[in-house]
């Protein structure tokens, strides 16, 4: 209850800039309180500890590469923060629809936005799963209590009040992530073969050291913390001190993962990971995780609202029934682990767009709603087939289908446009 508390005291006197993007002023402090909450999620303990558990490497090069690309984003920081100066957009859905000039922005907003759903939506279920171990409550009624619990507090406080509450919940994450390391420091007592794949193949190596990195850097909400950062240098300097944060935490839960067997449950192992007068701080860790996370990933949704004139009544509604919409597609999923492969997989379709969009040559309007759009279901639908090359199929697909609409639907680069503004001007 303490977040939500916390939301109608600082939501009192909120503006619509404050509620949306925490109107660009969030400090070192708030950002990398942030960066440690965004990037350590219930997803991040699912994949490093099952990961680990049937293949050491892969779970190892999952930790590096990720952790890679958050010091990715402490390099682009200050380019994705004048970026966003120069456009006056807060988000990354923003900068695709305003430097592709698209018409219609639910066509860029759907495709981005279900990848980040996917992702929220197993947060709700792991959250759920908490609920329902804690209290004597039926799994129905639990995900309904994780969607109040986790939708209440940034439903009526935004942006702003997801961000302050981070620096607390970024503690409670990392002295958890800490008892587990102490308490697990001796050596697996299976037998591992470090380079054995389990039962997975190379090509998911590969994906993992070509996309993971720039998943960090696609991400809604790190690219808004880059562009919301009080100063470019503040972005970076957060990233270059939460990069290795995350990183340290990712190898602890690799180490958990390394003496797990494979195919286990991931909170009966956390669990079991610590003595019995311990257990209650396990749990408070995952419902900071989830709670944590689930706030960062869908505000930064939200951003292109702040060009409409929608009261900041109307605003709190839209929050809140994305998460009712979450809810019911939570109590729908099953499959925790390849959700999360295929939201992660579904990142690498960003690239061509991205990339043209910071470039801003050869942008092309149908050709960006073409490559998110069909290059995620793709992909989406590769995980359930092979996922060890979906990532690789579905860029690759994305990248061919920008490249071939925009050459039959071209649009101006932004040079361009900017001259014919001129002239039209004169």
């Amino acid at each position: 209850m303490g977040p939500l508390v916390y939301a109608f005291w600082r939501s009192r006197k909120g503006t619509r800039a404050d509620y949306i993007f925490n109107s660009g002023r969030t400090g070192l402090l708030a950002t990398v309180a942030g960066i440690i909450c965004g990037n350590i999620g219930i997803g991040t303990f699912v994949a490093l500890v099952l990961f680990s558990a049937a293949s050491p490497v892969i779970g190892l090069s999952l930790a590096l590469a990720y952790g890679s690309g958050l010091m990715m984003c402490a390099l682009v920081a200050p380019g994705v923060h004048r970026l966003s100066q120069k456009y006056g957009v807060r988000g990354l859905i923003d900068l695709i629809v305003v430097t592709h000039k698209v018409r219609h922005p639910i066509l860029i907003w759907v495709p981005v936005a279900f990848v980040f759903l996917l992702r929220a939506s197993v947060q709700l279920i792991a959250l759920a799963v908490i609920l329902t171990a804690v209290l004597p409550i039926p799994p129905l009624a639990a995900v309904v209590l994780a969607t109040f619990v986790a939708g209440a507090y940034t439903a009526i406080g935004g942006y702003r009040v997801a961000t302050e509450t981070d620096i607390p919940q970024a503690v409670v994450i990392l002295v958890g992530i800490a008892i587990l390391g102490m308490w697990n420091m001796e050596a697996p007592s299976r037998e591992l073969v470090f380079f054995d794949l389990g039962p997975y193949r190379f090509p998911i190596l590969i994906g993992i050291w070509l996309f993971i990195p720039a998943s960090a850097v696609l991400a809604v909400d790190n690219w808004q913390r880059m562009a919301t950062a009080r100063e470019p240098s503040v972005a970076r300097r957060a990233f270059l001190l939460g990069a290795p944060i995350c990183l340290a935490g990712y190898l602890i839960i690799v180490w958990l993962g390394l003496h797990s067997m494979p195919g286990g449950d991931v909170m009966q192992i956390l669990h079991t990971s610590v003595p019995q007068t311990w257990i209650w701080l396990v749990d408070l860790m995952l419902i900071a995780v989830v709670m944590s996370t689930m706030d960062t990933f869908v505000m930064p949704l939200m951003a292109g609202l702040e060009r409409t004139e929608l009261s900041l009544g109307r605003l709190q509604l839209i929050v809140a029934a994305l998460f009712t919409l979450l809810g019911l597609s939570a109590a729908l999923f099953a499959d925790v682990l390849n959700s999360i492969i295929s939201a992660f997989s579904s990142l690498a379709v960003f690239l061509p767009v991205v990339w043209a969009s910071v470039r801003g040559r050869r942008v092309s309007a149908p050709a960006a709603i073409v490559s998110l759009n069909v290059g995620i279901a793709v992909t989406v639908l590769l995980t359930t087939v092979d996922l060890n090359s979906a990532a690789l199929v579905g860029c690759l697909l994305s990248w061919l289908l920008y490249e071939a609409v925009s050459r039959f639907a071209p649009g101006q680069s932004l040079a361009a446009r900017k001259v014919a503004g001129r002239n039209a001007r004169a």
